[in-house]
């Protein structure tokens, strides 16, 4: 069972803006163990690290065909913040 995101998160919940948003959040949440992931979590509150960096751009990579650095959700690792990056074409 998933943990609880209000249990890892300080930020209050934020609903995805836009499908890419949801379509990331989804592949956050599911590579992290979490229900959800809002536009303001920081990936590193949810758990994340290196790993789970290079898991989530690989299915980013395989589910929506934009290949990414890792290191852009490491110095991105807001939702919005990292789906902006994306959006801008970041290697």
């Amino acid at each position: 069972m998933p943990e609880s995101r209000v249990a890892l998160s300080p930020a209050e919940y934020e609903h995805p803006a836009d499908e890419l948003e949801e379509r990331v959040a989804a592949i956050m949440a599911a590579v992290l163990d979490v229900d959800l992931v809002g536009r303001r979590d920081s990936f590193y509150d949810l758990g994340g690290g290196s790993l789970a960096a290079i898991r989530i751009c690989a299915r980013i990579a395989g589910k929506i065909g934009c290949r990414l650095d890792p290191t852009v959700l490491l110095e991105h690792d807001e939702l919005a913040d990292f789906v902006e990056q994306i959006r801008q074409g970041a290697p």
